[in-house]
């Protein structure tokens, strides 16, 4: 039997469209290296960079009533100029102060409108029977990009340089809107004039199915925060040349098993695959924080792609498949939602561990809780799973 293809012409331009604004959030992975040079603290550092959280969690109610009942097209033309307002105002920053936060508030309304409403756009474009498959192909327009990180070194620009490098990049993030055109609208609950129905909303956000794929975002979105906010200024402190690659090799582990093994979570099933995927990137992180070489972070970096690579969709897909259609988008809301709630109670409390104990205890330490992430996961699945 011929299966439905993945890659139409709507499905190309959303995932140029994708690539160009996961620019904004992807090269915000260097502004640590810039917060470093005006003299932050790791606590400081994880508080600027959990603050974009803040703007993104507050906004994830409206975005998934919008999602729903305006269109997912007119949410990503509003999230696209709030990050690109965001990007550009890093060039106003010379010191650490009150506007690094703004401008992360900022950064975070744009970059959690954008997340939420690309990935349900793309879960509405692929066909239900290869669902994480086609998730998983999509989203390397999302992982592709933090290969532009390396270019900061590349182009051997100091840290005070990406006051100008970030605003160039927002620059790209404008022309996403430029592919838009084109692309299908998704499913609606109710037209945006029409009551919408919040009590369906919180009893379908509650069904039992949901709840191990909640807690396994939660622990994988409190890794994804770590690796983030802190690898790359842990390998810059130790001094390893080129500390930025570390991105390339994480990008590159990820695109690399979507495209050689995207259909593999279907076929093998999606907990199986998701479970290995988040236990490698915790042994990433721990790796990531006895690390003393360039090898010894680009195969931490690897390992991290690798898990992402594949835990990423498996929720993904878990998420859609296990929400009603028509409140697809505030269901991708809460998943996307839970990512910045991870955010915020990680990035400046790891921060603060380093702080007192060092990079390598606070990053072998995120590490063992992502192991034990997996087991909770494992424990929920196997109780609260809807089974065929």
């Amino acid at each position: 039997m011929t299966q439905p293809p993945i890659v139409t012409p709507a499905f190309v331009r959303l995932w140029v469209a994708h690539f160009l604004q996961a620019l904004g959030f992807s090269s915000m992975l260097l502004l640590p290296l810039y917060l470093d040079h005006l003299g932050a603290s790791r606590a400081e550092i994880g508080a600027a960079m959990a603050a974009a959280s803040f703007g993104g969690l507050a906004a994830r109610p409206a975005v998934g009533w919008a999602l729903d009942t305006l269109g997912r097209k007119p949410v990503l033309f509003a999230g696209t100029l709030v990050l690109f307002a965001g990007m550009a105002s890093v060039g106003l920053i010379d010191r650490m102060g009150p506007l690094v936060f703004v401008m992360r508030i900022l950064v975070g309304l744009g970059t959690g409108t954008l997340f939420t409403g690309y990935f349900t756009l793309a879960a509405d474009l692929v066909p239900a029977s290869r669902r994480t498959e086609g998730i998983a192909l999509f989203g390397i327009s999302g992982l592709a990009p933090l290969m532009v990180n390396p270019l900061r070194d590349l182009l051997a620009l100091p840290p005070e340089d990406l006051r100008w490098f970030l605003p160039v990049v927002g620059c790209f993030i404008l022309a996403s809107l430029l592919f838009l055109p084109g692309v299908p609208e998704g499913p609606r609950s109710a037209d945006a004039r029409a009551g919408f129905d919040w009590g369906a909303a919180r009893k379908a956000l509650q069904r039992r199915s949901l709840i191990p794929v909640w807690s396994a975002t939660i622990v994988f979105a409190a890794m994804v925060s770590v690796f983030m906010s802190f690898v790359t200024v842990a390998a810059e402190a130790r001094q390893i040349p080129a500390p930025a690659a570390v991105w390339a090799a994480y990008s590159g582990g990820a695109v690399a098993v979507r495209l050689v093994g995207a259909s593999l979570p279907d076929r093998l099933g999606t907990f199986r695959v998701g479970a290995a995927a988040l236990l490698c990137y915790s042994v990433g992180i721990a790796l990531a924080g006895g690390a003393q070489t360039t090898t010894a972070f680009l195969v931490a970096g690897v390992l991290g792609g690798i898990g992402h690579g594949y835990c990423f969709p498996v929720l993904t897909g878990q998420v859609v498949t296990r929400s009603p259609l028509v409140l697809r988008g505030v269901a991708m809301a809460a998943f996307t939602g839970l990512w910045e709630i991870a955010r915020l109670a990680c990035a400046p409390g790891f921060g603060a561990l380093a702080d007192a104990v060092g990079d390598g205890a606070m990053l072998q330490t995120a590490g063992a809780c992502g192991a034990v992430g997996v087991g909770v996961w494992w424990a929920l699945e196997r109780s609260m799973a809807e089974r065929p």
